[in-house]
C-alpha cells in the first residue's frame, strides 16, 4: 500500500506543478491523506458496506460509468496532440505487420521506433481496427472491474479494490496517453489470477494450454516474465522430464507460431542488432539491476506459497526495479530533473499497480476460504 501511495503521489506532485493557483506540495500531501482517510473510513464502516442492499446496483452502475468515460476519453482524445507515444507505438506496429514489413524500424509520431513483442499485435488488433489502439484501456477496465464484482469476497473489499484503481492518477495517466502499459500488465495478471482460481495448486494440468498462454503473454513485454515465471517455475521443476520436455516443445512451438509475422519478414543479422525491441525495453534500468530483475524470480519462485504470493513477489521485484532506478537516476541528475523534466519517465513506476491490484484481490479470497 506505501508503494502505491509513492507512485500516485508522484504524479501528483508533478503534474499539479504545472498549476499556478495551488502549492502542488500541498495537494500531494491533501491527496495522501485523503487516501489514507477512505481507506480507514471504509475498515470503520465496513460491516455497513457489507449489508448495504443497493451496493451491487449502485455499484455496477459507477463502473459502467466509468467504462463509459474511459471511451469517450480515448474517442475525444487526439493522441498526434500527446508526448507519450506508447499509442502510436502499438499502431505503427500493427501497420507494419499488416503491411508485411519489419516494424521495429518505423517511426511513431514521435521519431521513435517501437519496442512491442509479436503477441501486442494480437492484442491491438481488434481495437486497432475499431479505429484506436486507446480503446484496450477501456476493455481492460472492464475486465478487471467485473472480475471484481463478481469474485465472491466482501462487499467493503470490492469497494477498496474499485477505489484502488479509480482513485490512482497513475492509473488515469495510462488512459490519458492512450497506453498499454498497465492493460498489458492487468491482461498477465488476470491470466495468472484466473488459472489459480480454476486449477489451484494444479497448474500444470493443461500443460499444451499453459504453454500457448504462458509464450503469448511472455511475448508482450519484457516485464512480465517477472510474474510468469514466480508463477510456473517451481511447479515446473517439480513436474517429470517427460512433462518438463512436452511444456518446453509446446512454449518453443507456440513462440514461433505467434512470432511469424515478424519471423517471416526479418531483415539481415546487423539490421536486426541496431533495430530490434530490447534495446528500447532496457534503456533506463542499469545492466546489473536488470540482470538481478531477471534472477530474483527464479528465487522467490520457491518461496510462493500461496497465491497471492505470485502478485506479492512481483510488486516487489518489479516495483523494486522501477523505484531503485528512479531514486538511482535522482541521485545522478537531480531529483527535479528526473521529475519534472521527465528524465525519467515515471509512467514506469505504474508497472507496479497491477500487482497491487491483484494482491489485494487474491488475498482477500484466501480470507474467505
Amino acid at each position: 500500500m506505501i508503494l502505491y501511495l509513492v507512485i500516485n503521489a508522484l504524479f501528483v506532485l508533478k503534474y499539479t506543478d504545472r498549476l499556478a493557483f495551488v502549492n502542488h506540495y500541498f495537494v500531494t500531501f491533501g491527496y495522501v491523506g485523503l487516501l489514507v482517510a477512505i481507506y480507514f473510513l471504509i475498515q470503520k464502516y465496513k460491516s455497513t458496506i457489507n449489508t448495504f442492499k443497493n451496493f451491487n446496483l449502485l455499484g455496477y452502475t459507477s463502473f459502467l460509468l466509468f467504462f463509459a468515460g474511459i471511451l469517450f476519453i480515448n474517442f475525444k482524445i487526439d493522441g498526434l496532440t500527446l508526448n507519450s507515444d506508447r499509442w502510436s507505438a502499438l499502431e505503427i506496429f500493427i501497420q507494419s505487420i499488416l503491411k508485411g514489413n519489419y516494424p521495429y524500424a518505423v517511426l511513431d509520431h514521435l521519431d521513435n521506433t517501437t519496442s512491442n513483442l509479436p503477441s501486442l499485435f494480437y492484442i491491438g488488433l481488434p481495437f486497432y481496427l475499431l479505429g484506436d489502439v486507446g480503446y484496450l484501456q477501456a476493455f481492460v477496465f472492464f475486465a478487471i472491474i467485473l472480475s471484481v464484482f463478481l469474485a465472491k469476497i466482501d462487499k467493503q473489499q470490492k469497494l477498496f479494490l474499485f477505489l484502488l484503481i479509480i482513485l490512482s492518477p497513475a492509473y488515469f495517466w495510462e488512459v490519458f496517453a492512450k497506453s498499454d502499459l498497465l492493460s498489458n500488465t492487468f491482461l498477465v495478471l488476470l491470466f495468472i489470477y484466473i488459472w489459480q482460481q480454476k486449477y489451484g495448486q494444479h497448474v500444470f494440468e493443461k500443460v499444451m494450454f499453459l504453454a500457448f498462454f504462458a509464450m503469448f503473454f511472455a511475448l508482450t513485454r519484457g516485464t512480465v516474465v517477472i510474474p510468469l515465471t514466480l508463477f510456473l517455475f517451481h511447479g515446473f521443476v517439480k513436474l517429470k522430464i517427460k512433462n518438463q520436455i512436452k511444456f518446453i516443445f509446446w512454449l518453443l512451438f507456440f513462440g514461433v507460431l505467434i512470432s511469424l509475422p515478424i519471423l517471416w519478414n526479418l531483415p539481415n543479422l546487423a539490421f536486426i542488432k541496431e533495430h530490434n525491441p530490447f534495446n528500447h525495453q532496457t534503456k533506463y534500468a542499469p545492466t546489473p539491476l536488470i540482470l538481478l530483475t531477471i534472477l530474483l524470480p527464479f528465487y522467490y519462485a520457491f518461496k510462493v506459497k500461496k497465491n497471492s504470493d505470485v502478485f506479492l513477489y512481483t510488486t516487489y521485484i518489479l516495483g523494486g526495479l522501477m523505484l531503485i532506478t528512479f531514486i538511482l537516476n535522482a541521485f545522478e541528475e537531480g531529483f527535479n530533473a528526473n521529475l519534472y523534466n521527465s528524465l525519467f519517465d515515471i509512467s514506469y513506476l505504474s508497472i507496479a499497480i497491477p500487482s497491487i491490484f491483484f494482491y489485494f484481490l487474491s488475498k482477500f479470497k484466501e480470507q474467505l476460504s
